[in-house]
């Protein structure tokens, strides 16, 4: 969490430690303690979220909002780095974290696992369990208690878009009713109690009917039409504004914004529930009127509004513990909880009043005991009493106060709780089509919980209770003060330097595990590999020990390979005091996003398969990032990677081959003056192999040296029959003699963005298709071009070399290979 995010965070109704709001976001916040409706938005994946409509809500409407994403995208694409799946998804979280900020909504999912595109709703309710999924929509629903639901995609349409998108309005439709199905789904601490929202939207535009004109002739005798391009003048920005730079936090999905000011409609269809004429809260009361006993709170919240002193919001302090203490006499205990937490951040707000818990490390072990600084600072003249701080059921006397801006720091010890802090639904694995939590009361949190105590406050006779995280706070020289949670890891993690240990003609294959002290003392244990039956590792264990002060250290094993299983697993064991470690940390750090401690059970493959490469020796152009020059790496070929801007004749003339990496051609701006180099390079007798561009965006067109469309066809069955259509084309024959066993083990998807139409001068190699659809034969074309080759490819290869899969690694050498 950086300084960026703190602003805006008010208007969720958080409270972030360490610095004061202004007071147009306190008024602002206030508005929305007058306004008790809730809207929950439902989609399929991070991005899927329309960020006008979720604005809107939260910031026009004043409404409580939140996303509902299925999944966390782990099946997408990588625009940023070479994270994919696990990886991907907990950045794309991260990102919907930062969006929320930014438009005022809160964040939700489920244990679905993106397991990649999908072209019907039916295989994906197959893979991801439809029961169980729609039991934790129900749960959603019933927990968050919204008015109305909106929905991205439309449940009447399967088949026209990702079937994971028409599989969340199936599933939203479904859960509309039975949230109130008590029968169906019983009323308990895990399903939550039946709720019955009032109405169901779908999210419609022009773009369902196909064109403008079409959409003009519909009926909308059901649908909303709403303005979500209103200028809001207290916070000084238009809707628009709040929702491009929304939009832009999905930086690993390329998706920076810039915002359309002025008028800009978007429709709701009306699919479920009360009928209306043009408000979607039409006949429901959004006012305190709703809640028993709440008539006086909104008459004492109307008098802060209409009181409020944008030049001294301190003034509002004494009304504002006037609402409080009246919201906790509320028997509502839904409002009441919500209500408490958005007038405590109100309280802190006006009173400016900064309060910090700050750890030594940025991390610590379960059990263990850190020193901590608490520091509170009151700008106002009256004293804020410090009574207490709570931290893991422990009550901690600080019995001080502070006014008129002087800091009161005291040193606390804490004791940390037996938990651990790194995501939660990547700690056990999971399968195909859903995670697993450790705890059910965390299923569809976008986070595990964060440490936090509760500091207990008295500030004119009224006692307060302030949830305080505890942070880990360091000073970057660009960016200043970078605030981020403290996290509690295991005390040793293991993991392997590369998760895919591949080896060519069943050679013996060295392997690295690295080893890390995640405590202050010394650890000493044994080392081994659990292998596959009948395999064999030197040394078969190791006797090691790691200093203390967080020391790591890395541990060669020889493996080899025996019988005739062709691939496996190993995973490392460390035992120390009685206790066994098999679990790898991976620490994931971008400026835009809170870094992250990824910890999953450490796992490598090793695959024992028949290979060979004519060159040791070739060029890679960077692209959006893979990692297949890791790959080819770990087979002993040299890779030279270079960026597109500095790309020169003389440093491709070095090698017979050069590849290209994925989407090279939609974020390189420099391709449009290199381009011309490249072909040059290829019709003096190079080799070039173009990996998958998408068909928007691109810097060139077309991108070989004859005409060639690409388009968004592609084939995600990755067992689908692939037919080799030249057999005896040299890509097929040399060095490795491709077959249709090559084919087997593929993940997630054959291929993408295959090209649709290409000139005479391409010969088409391979065809495939997904069930029930013609065939497809734009994934692999190979074209003569002087004295040179040119090579394009839709084949997911970037997803097969991290899978460890040797046909991919064989099919990829030929076109290394090619002469």
């Amino acid at each position: 969490m950086t300084k960026r995010s703190v602003f805006l965070g008010l208007l969720l109704g958080i409270s972030f430690s360490g610095f004061s709001q202004n007071s147009a976001a306190i008024y602002h916040q206030l508005q929305r303690l007058n306004f008790l409706g809730t809207v929950l938005y439902v989609g399929a994946h991070p991005d899927d979220e329309n960020t006008r409509m979720i604005s809107h809500f939260a910031n026009t409407r004043h409404a409580r909002t939140a996303y509902l994403s299925l999944t966390r995208g782990d099946g997408g694409q990588n625009l940023i780095g070479t994270e994919l799946r696990e990886g991907l998804g907990l950045i794309r979280t991260q990102e919907l974290l930062e969006a929320r900020k930014i438009d005022g909504g809160e964040q939700f999912f489920t244990m679905a696992n993106d397991f990649g595109y999908s072209k019907n709703p039916s295989e994906t309710l197959r893979i991801w369990n439809r029961d169980a999924l729609l039991q934790q929509v129900v749960a959603r629903i019933r927990n968050f208690r919204p008015d109305i639901i909106v929905n991205r995609f439309d449940h009447r349409t399967p088949g026209r878009t990702h079937g994971h998108h028409t599989t969340s309005a199936l599933l939203s439709f479904a859960a509309f009713d039975g949230s109130n199905n008590t029968k169906q789904f019983p009323e308990n601490e895990q399903n939550g109690r039946a709720w019955q929202p009032k109405r169901l939207f779908y999210n419609t535009s022009w773009w369902a009917y196909g064109s403008r004109e079409r959409f003009d002739t519909i009926d909308k005798t059901n649908f909303a039409s709403i303005d979500v391009g209103a200028y809001n003048t207290i916070l000084g920005t238009s809707n628009a504004s709040f929702a491009a730079k929304s939009r832009s936090q999905h930086k690993s999905q390329g998706f920076g914004s810039s915002p359309s000011f002025g008028n800009s409609i978007e429709y709701l269809e009306l699919i479920k529930g009360a009928s209306l004429n043009k408000d979607p809260f039409e006949g429901i009361d959004t006012s305190w009127n709703r809640v028993e006993g709440g008539q006086y709170i909104g008459q004492k919240v109307a008098q802060a509004l209409s009181s409020f002193d944008f030049k001294a919001p301190e003034k509002s302090l004494p009304l504002l513990l006037e609402i409080y203490s009246a919201i906790q006499q509320l028997n509502d205990v839904h409002w009441k909880a919500i209500k408490t937490k958005e007038v405590l951040a109100l309280l802190q707000a006006c009173g400016g009043w900064h309060l910090a818990l700050t750890a030594p490390t940025e991390f610590a072990t379960p059990n263990s005991a850190i020193g901590a600084q608490l520091q509170v600072v009151n700008p106002t003249q009256v004293p804020l009493k410090i009574e207490a701080l709570i931290f893991n059921s422990t009550k901690i006397p600080i019995n001080t106060s502070s006014a008129n801006n002087n800091p009161q720091n005291t040193s606390v010890r804490l004791q940390l709780p037996n938990t651990l802090t790194t995501p939660y639904w990547l700690r056990n694995l999971g399968s195909q089509g859903q995670y697993v939590s450790p705890r059910d009361k965390w299923i569809g949190r976008p986070e595990t919980p964060r440490l936090e105590g509760t500091l207990q406050l008295n500030y004119r006779g009224t006692s307060i209770s302030l949830p305080l995280p505890l942070t880990y706070r360091t000073t970057d020289p660009v960016e200043g003060e970078v605030i981020q949670n403290f996290q509690l890891l295991p005390q040793v993690s293991v993991r392997f330097s590369t998760p895919i240990y591949m080896m060519p003609n069943r050679e013996s294959t060295s392997v690295v595990v690295q080893v890390s002290n995640h405590t202050t003392t010394k650890k000493s244990g044994q080392l081994r590999l659990e292998l596959p039956q009948g395999w064999t590792a030197k040394p078969a264990t190791q006797n090691i020990t790691l200093d203390g002060n967080f020391a790591e250290g890395s541990y060669r094993f020889e493996v080899f390979p025996t019988g005739t299983k062709t691939t496996g697993t190993i995973t490392p064991k460390f035992t120390a005091a009685g206790k066994t470690y098999t679990r790898g940390l991976q620490l994931i750090n971008y400026p835009h996003i809170e870094k992250q401690f990824l910890l999953q059970p450490s796992v490598a493959k090793v695959v024992p398969f028949s290979f060979s490469v004519k060159h040791k020796k070739i060029g890679y152009i960077q692209g959006a990032g893979d990692k297949i020059p890791e790959g080819l790496t770990a087979l002993g070929i040299q890779v030279d990677e270079i960026a597109v801007e500095a790309l020169s004749a003389a440093w491709m003339e070095q090698y017979p081959t050069i590849i290209l990496g994925i989407r090279s051609f939609n974020v390189a701006e420099a391709w449009q003056q290199k381009h011309q180099l490249l072909l040059e390079y290829v019709r003096q007798g190079g080799n070039v192999i173009v990996q998958y561009n998408t068909s928007r965006r691109l810097k060139v067109d077309p991108i070989g040296p004859y005409p060639l469309q690409l388009s968004r066809q592609r084939v995600t069955d990755e067992t689908a029959t692939v037919k080799i259509l030249e057999a005896k084309h040299t890509l097929f024959t040399t060095p490795n003699a491709i077959n249709a066993k090559d084919f087997e083990g593929w993940v997630q998807e054959r291929g993408l963005y295959f090209a649709s139409s290409w000139d005479d001068n391409y010969t088409p190699l391979l065809a495939m298709n997904d069930p029930g659809e013609a065939p497809l034969k734009g994934s692999l074309l190979v074209s003569r071009y002087g004295k040179g080759s040119f090579i394009f490819t839709g084949l997911s290869f970037f997803r097969q070399f991290p899978a460890g899969v040797p046909g991919a690694y064989r099919l990829f050498a030929n076109l290394i290979s090619y002469e």
